[in-house]
């Protein structure tokens, strides 16, 4: 009788599998917690290093928070990422689309094309930001060179605000689309062949192919890919912090560049930038949520 009164989910904890792993969940649960709860706490009071010093922290309670519903310093950063995220995302996601078409058609030179692909993979956020500052330098960067040499100008690239954080979309655009082009390449080469060779036979031109056939399949793989680009777009840092430093002025200073200099650079609050910090983790959380929180095949 007793054994019938336990609920269904409390044995299913104890069985051996899950006997085996609960170490591991536990010090999961743990590295991830604590920091956010501790995060949780900190902003709840005032830390300031510089005003007050390391030992002073009174509580205050959701002051932090009402401080930056206020900060138009922190939603012009936020609009400055959003902005940064879409551009790049759009470049990418065309760019990948292209890439993984042409080599699941059986481009001549599939190999090197793949391999130029992941080149830039490879390198280090902090090091692109520094080799594209110097591409892009108006007066002796390489890329203003050729495009003077073509009569088109030499362009302000990190100077005129306008055009800086576009600039900052491109670059990330040559750092990343090779991730979202081998996605969009797996879900490709996992489509059948019979339905695409029977609408080939019944007079299916390419455009209704890929709306009819390829990208109903490919929609998991974009979905994929597009909530990671995202996340990792909207989280950006090292590439303003090293091409721009958020300038000029603050027309490229993103999110994360602005609760940086608020916590441990400029002005060493350390209880605003967490506040700071979770609101903007709450921000990228809820708009992943809304842009794919939905199961597949709800709309």
């Amino acid at each position: 009788m007793a054994a019938h009164s336990t609920p269904k989910w409390f044995r299913s904890l104890i069985c051996p599998g899950y006997v085996f792993i609960m170490p591991a969940i536990i010090i999961t649960a743990g590295l991830i917690l604590y920091p956010l709860l501790n995060g949780l706490i900190v902003s709840l009071h005032q830390w300031n290093w510089v005003s007050s010093g390391m030992n002073y922290m009174p509580f205050i309670g959701a002051r932090n928070y009402v401080r930056l519903v206020h900060d138009p310093y922190f939603w012009n950063s936020l609009r400055h990422t959003f902005y940064f995220a879409l551009g790049a995302l759009v470049i990418e996601f065309g760019l990948g689309m292209l890439g993984a078409r042409l080599l699941n058609a059986g481009l001549r030179g599939a190999l090197l094309f793949r391999t130029a692909l992941m080149f830039p993979l490879m390198v280090s956020d902090i090091v692109a930001a520094v080799a594209w500052k110097m591409l892009l330098n108006p007066s002796m960067g390489p890329i203003n060179t050729i495009l003077a040499g073509l009569h088109l100008g030499k362009p302000n690239w990190l100077g005129n605000p306008a055009l800086v954080v576009p600039a900052l979309s491109i670059v990330d655009a040559w750092w990343q689309t090779g991730n979202l082009t081998l996605i969009l390449l797996a879900g490709l080469q996992t489509i059948p062949r019979e339905p695409m060779e029977m609408a080939k036979v019944d007079g299916a031109n390419s455009i209704q192919l890929f709306r009819h056939l390829v990208w109903p399949h490919l929609i998991p793989f974009a979905k994929t890919a597009v909530a990671f680009r995202v996340i990792d777009l909207l989280r950006v840092f090292a590439l303003p912090w090293g091409i721009t430093g958020g300038g000029p002025g603050r027309a490229s200073e993103m999110a994360q560049l602005y609760i940086y200099a608020q916590g441990m650079g400029r002005y060493l609050d350390i209880g605003y930038s967490t506040s700071l910090a979770i609101t903007f983790a709450i921000i990228v959380g809820v708009s992943v949520l809304v842009l794919f929180g939905r199961p597949h095949g709800e709309g």
